[in-house]
């Protein structure tokens, strides 16, 4: 499979393996490849990892990372997902903070990525600004679904604690059942960063983390919008039953589509899809 494209540089590394950009041979479309190794993983980080894959497969959402090819050896496996620009965590380091607007249009397309998600009884759980590419146009892609659980209709509660941990909800530091609402929490920690620079609770010590985390009131900034504050506000309950749920989130007027942007919206995802239509088209011919 590797033979089928052509490694050109590398873009990233962590505990977990490498990231390479890549080109595939027959089509000339740029990739990101994900190199994990298998030595000195145990058979159940094996298991999750296949389970990664299979999650990543089955996704088919314009803000969510896009895999196009999985295979593996005796020593590794490879993921083959489409190539993002940038990472959001890079955004913030280099512009500290962002306007409310552009936190807005962030906001929408997450919203949008998670109500996919948990439509289909998925929790991502690792949700923070490295997991968050940026694509073409500003398309924001929500990816590294290495903590993602796929939930069955009898099981709607999970106890395993994952995630970073400035940006875990109350109940997930207590080691408390939890469900998809995780990920409400963290994608207003998220939002609360990009506009004010840093997480509502931040500490090196993560004793004290998580005590601000289950006790302290989150305390708003004062330069934000009526419409933003409800919103986080919605987001940062510490009481899980009480944060915005579906769909009511969607509807939120911090985040709610104007006609306008999904008729934009459903243009750019109609011509992205005849993009790539021509491309596998082309791909037959070239292979036949």
């Amino acid at each position: 499979m590797l033979d089928n494209y052509h490694v050109i540089e590398l873009i990233g590394e962590g505990s977990f393996g490498k990231v390479y950009k890549g080109r595939r041979k027959c089509t000339g479309q740029i990739t990101a490849m994900k190199f994990i190794l298998k030595q000195g993983k145990s058979e159940k980080d094996i298991k999750n990892l296949r389970q990664e894959i299979e999650i990543l497969r089955q996704l088919r959402h314009e803000n969510i990372i896009q895999m196009l090819d999985a295979f593996e050896t005796k020593t590794e496996f490879c993921v083959v997902t489409e190539y993002a620009q940038g990472e959001l965590f890079e955004i913030l380091e280099d512009d500290q903070n962002l306007p409310e607007e552009v936190v807005r249009g962030i906001a929408k397309q997450l919203v949008r990525a998670l109500h996919y998600l948990h439509s289909n009884r998925i929790i991502h759980r690792d949700m923070k600004p490295q997991n968050i590419l940026i694509g073409s146009n500003g398309v924001v892609k929500l990816c590294d679904f290495g903590f993602a659980r796929a939930m069955s209709c009898n099981t709607m509660v999970l106890t395993s604690i994952k995630g970073t941990p400035l940006y875990m909800a109350p109940e997930l530091v207590q080691e408390q059942p939890y469900n998809h609402t995780v990920d409400l929490w963290s994608l207003g920690v998220i939002l609360f960063e990009l506009h004010v620079g840093q997480p509502p609770f931040y500490t090196n010590s993560i004793y004290s983390l998580i005590h601000h985390i289950v006790k302290d009131p989150v305390r708003f900034p004062t330069n934000i919008t009526p419409e933003f504050k409800s919103f986080l506000k919605g987001l940062l309950n510490k009481k899980p039953q009480d944060r915005l749920g579906w769909p009511q989130l969607l509807e939120h007027p911090f985040v709610r589509e104007t006609d306008t942007e999904r008729l934009v919206r459903e243009k750019m995802l109609a011509d992205a899809m005849e993009v790539a239509e021509g491309s596998r088209a082309w791909k037959v011919r070239w292979t036949e």
